[in-house]
């Protein structure tokens, strides 16, 4: 009120000298005014902005952390590369959202086994399931999750022998085949079912003495074979003769190349396991923070709801994550213990 009756004043008597200079002196001190509350709202908001960084910083530093151990050994550069990243992305998206720091771990089988003795390692994550279940029977680890396959969503698969198309009529015919399969001879586990079956039905321990061994290694999938150029791909292009193989890795061959897989090879009768088996689990150490772990396991079986997750998911070739128990993998468990007592190579 005082700064306009000012200006009305001076106004109505022609602007004097005087009123003029009251009214310099008014507008100036507005400007401050206006001046030093800006720079009062500047400093606050840096302010604010450290506070809410240094908070940041300070959360992250209090995050419960874990050391997952993953597998070290792959077939290739390109490959392990694609193995690293995938880790890496799905460590990030488990700590964002179940606020768990999770620190990846780079190992071979036998340092694995070193990490577990010594409590260094928390998770496992990415081995096949004849280490883990070697590992299991060792140590005081525990299953939590497992992934599915395909668009079904399918936790229990099979295991086939294959052959080229009609060049096995009995189990006379299988000596002296070329047979194939996916994976290091010792970690197989579609060599190990196959293994026993040998022993039992052939009376063989050895089975290099009656077949010449094919082994490759997997051109995709992280825990998976699904390959576009597996152990089936062999029998194909007449690499192999017979070939051991999982059965998500012939739905994927039969979808990549149904002609061929129709015209120049099949399934035989006479190797058909009766029960399927579930995919290799992620485990965790006994006497880990039971929330965390159920914040973990919430975030993994969420994923293929969420589209970043699902993307990740499809990335690996997974379709999403079940709960498992120690249970659900007794029958591999009581295979390896049949494969000890049969004295199988």
């Amino acid at each position: 009120m005082i700064f306009q009756n000012e200006i009305a004043t001076s106004s109505r008597h022609g602007g004097t000298p005087r009123n003029d200079s009251k009214v310099s002196s008014l507008l100036r001190l507005s400007l401050r005014a206006k001046r030093s509350n800006l720079l009062f709202w500047t400093l606050l908001s840096a302010i604010s902005i450290v506070l809410i960084g240094l908070q940041t910083i300070a959360l992250a530093q209090t995050l419960p952390s874990y050391t997952a151990g993953v597998m070290a050994k792959s077939y290739d550069e390109k490959r392990a590369k694609a193995l690293e990243k995938f880790d890496e992305i799905i460590g990030k998206y488990i700590e964002e959202r179940a606020g768990i720091k999770i620190r990846l771990k780079a190992l071979t089988y036998p340092d694995l086994a070193k990490a577990i003795e010594k409590g260094s390692v928390d998770i496992i994550w990415g081995y096949g399931l004849v280490v883990s279940m070697e590992l299991s029977q060792k140590f005081p680890i525990v299953p939590i999750v497992a992934p599915t396959l395909g668009e079904e969503r399918r936790t229990l698969f099979k295991r086939f022998v294959i052959s080229t198309k009609d060049s096995v009529q009995s189990i006379a015919d299988l000596k002296g085949k070329r047979l194939t399969y996916l994976g290091d001879e010792p970690w197989s586990f579609e060599l190990l079912l196959f293994k026993v079956w040998v022993a039992e039905k052939m009376g063989v321990k050895d089975i290099r003495q009656v077949f010449d061994l094919k082994g490759r290694q997997p051109d995709e999938g992280f825990f998976i074979p699904a390959s576009k150029r597996g152990g089936i791909y062999s029998l194909i292009i007449k690499e192999a003769d017979l070939a051991v193989a999982h059965e998500f890795e012939y739905i994927t061959q039969e979808k990549l190349t149904p002609h061929a897989v129709r015209e120049r090879i099949e399934i035989l009768p006479f190797f058909n396991p009766p029960e399927g088996f579930m995919e290799a689990p992620v485990f965790v150490r006994r006497g880990l923070d039971k929330k965390d772990i159920e914040k973990l396991v919430k975030v993994v079986m969420e994923m293929p709801n969420d589209p970043e997750g699902k993307q990740i998911l499809i990335s690996s070739k997974i379709s999403s994550f079940v709960k498992v128990t120690d249970q659900d993998y007794q029958p591999v468990k009581t295979l390896i213990t049949k494969k000890e007592g049969l004295g199988i190579k």
